[in-house]
Parts: structure tokens; sequence; C-alpha cells
């Protein structure tokens, strides 16, 4: 096997769109740009067997205070279940890395956790990320093949109730691919992380990820409005047939009024129109635990319908033993959050 940098969009989104592999759109191009627009080195890299593209991997450099080290999410885009390609594959990340200097690579790949083998990447010397959720591992996906009304009716009944009750109180929602209103979000985004205490992005880096998917038409602004103020937001991505919930946003002085369930509604409708099948409600709670920071956040998803779709954990690959600094370091994090 060798590899090699790919430079060609369409050549890098043909072979995604036509292998049947799982990814997201943290593997399409037009991610890998908005990364470049953070400052960040990215390198799309195709591998070959006997010329033949057998898998891709976008790779972000990071540098990070925890460490220097190349994130590969939800990715490389390749065939797990051929055992000798994937250890082929493995090997010549791990000459990347060196190549790179970097003190590890960080990989949260889509393989179902059902079909996770630990055996095989401890093999390789991979270790189990000591972070929580590393790019939604965990999500709620409801299938968008149904027709609406059945859709409706394997709701939870009290998020019918409340998708009745905002429209009855008179919440709009409305749908925008204008930047200007991505301060609109923003201000109900910035309300939500101070009352749930997240570390958060700012408005630069989302107007940038805003900047890139709009050029493909691929992203949407939601806003509610109730009474003349907006009072529920959120971004949707769209790749791959699939819509993304992707970031949200309430005001803490209207939560009594659930603007946000018909705004999920109203995306829900919409996603159907624009001809999508999946709709990724995005990361959820870990086994349903009532006292994990998502819960409230993982039952109004659930609310929706659908099912649960579990990949494997993110795993690192040590390439410099000042990598255990950042193990520990992630660890006590983790715990200290209580995740």
């Amino acid at each position: 096997m060798i590899h090699k940098e790919i430079t060609d969009k369409n050549y890098w989104e043909e072979f995604i769109s036509t292998s049947g592999y799982n990814t997201s759109f943290f593997q399409s191009w037009a991610w890998g740009e908005f990364e470049k627009s953070l400052g960040k080195s990215v390198v799309r890299m195709g591998f070959y067997t006997d010329n033949k593209l057998e898998a891709i991997a976008q790779i972000v450099k990071v540098n990070a205070k925890r460490g220097v080290f190349l994130h590969i999410r939800n990715g490389p885009v390749v065939d797990w279940d051929n055992e000798i390609l994937v250890k082929e594959l493995l090997l010549e990340l791990k000459l990347i890395g060196k190549e790179q200097d970097v003190d590890f690579i960080r990989m949260s790949p889509h393989i179902k956790h059902s079909e996770y083998n630990p055996k095989l990447w401890k093999k390789h010397g991979f270790v189990s990320n000591q972070m929580h959720d590393v790019d939604a591992e965990i999500t709620w996906v409801l299938d968008l093949t149904q027709d609406l009304e059945t859709i409706l009716q394997n709701m939870r009944k009290n998020t019918r109730y409340y998708i009745r009750k905002a429209e009855k109180e008179g919440v709009r929602i409305f749908k925008s691919k204008k930047i200007e209103d991505l301060k609109k979000f923003y201000d109900v985004y910035e309300d939500t992380v101070r009352r749930q205490k997240w570390n958060a992005y700012n408005y630069e880096y989302l107007r940038k990820e805003f900047d890139v998917f709009s050029k493909e038409g691929d992203i949407s602004i939601y806003l509610g409005d109730y009474q003349g103020q907006i009072i529920a937001a959120s971004l949707f991505i769209y790749y791959l047939g699939e819509t993304f919930y992707h970031h949200s946003g309430t005001l803490t002085e209207f939560q009594k009024v659930p603007a946000s369930y018909l705004l999920q509604w109203e995306s829900i409708k919409d996603s159907k129109e624009r001809g999508m099948t999946k709709y990724n409600f995005f990361g959820i709670a870990r086994d349903d635990n009532s006292k994990h920071p998502w819960a409230g956040l993982t039952f109004f998803k659930k609310g929706f319908g659908g099912v649960e779709q579990r990949w494997m954990h993110a795993h690192d690959l040590p390439i410099k033993k000042k990598y255990w600094l950042t193990y520990f370091y992630e660890r006590y994090e983790r715990l200290k959050r209580g995740y």
C-alpha cells in the first residue's frame, strides 16, 4: 500500500458517495475547507494498492496544549471488514504520524460498536481515548423514508403535545441561509452556553463553518420566533442524504415556551422535502444515564422517535511517550465533568 495526497474535490467526494462505507460530514471536502479557514493544516490522503484507491482519510493537524496530534474524525473511510487492508492502512497511518512528528494520532472511525474488535486495535498499538464522547459516537437517528403521519405517530405523546402547544401559542419558525441571520442564532446560542456552562464555539468559528457549507447550500439556520423575539435557534448540516442537528440553543427566559419542539418538526418536514433519508439528532448520553450532563437533551431528542446508532469509541495511537500526559489529563477532565 502507498499513500498520496488527493487534491481533486470531485474525486474525493465520488469515492465517499460510491463506496458505501460509513462516514459523516467530518470527512467531507467542505469540512476540510472549514478546518483550513481556522488556520489548521489539512491533508486529504488517499491509500492505494496496485493503483486502486482503497481508502481515504481527511487528516487535520492539531496543535493543542495537551499535545500535537493528527485528528481523523469519522474516518478513515475504508472497508473495515477487510482485515488485511485495514492492517496495511494502520501501518501507513503510523508512518504518517512519524513523518509529521506528532505525539499521537486520534481516530473516531465509523465502525459499528457491535462490530468493534478490541484485540485488533490493541494489537496495532491503539489505546481507548479518555474523552467522554468524540464526534458523536452515540447518536439518535430518525428514518425519513417513513411518511410524516407515521413519524408523528411514533413520537412520544408529550413531544406531539409540545409541537401543537407551540403552534397554538403563536410560535413561528423561519428558515434562513443568510449570514446576517447567524447573529440571531448566536445570541440564543450564547445564552444557552451560559446556562449550561458549556465549552462552546465562538462566533467567528461558527461564521466560518457557515461560510464554507453555505457555498454548497448544505447548511441552514432555523429560528423560532415568539411574540417578535427569537427564542430558539438551530444550525443543520446536510450531507449524503442525511440531516445533522449540529448546533442549537434556547433563551433561558422562555424555557416554558416549547419552540424547540416545533423547530425540530419543521426541520424534519423540510428535510423530507429536500430528499434526505436520515435525520441525525447527533450526540446523546450513554445508556439513558439520568446523571449525565446531556440527560435532558437526550430525552428531548428521543421524543421524536428513531433508533440509537452507536459507533466504536475513539482510539489514539501513541507516537511519542509524552502522549501519556495527554491520556491522564483527559481522563481527569472527563471524570471532573461527570461524564
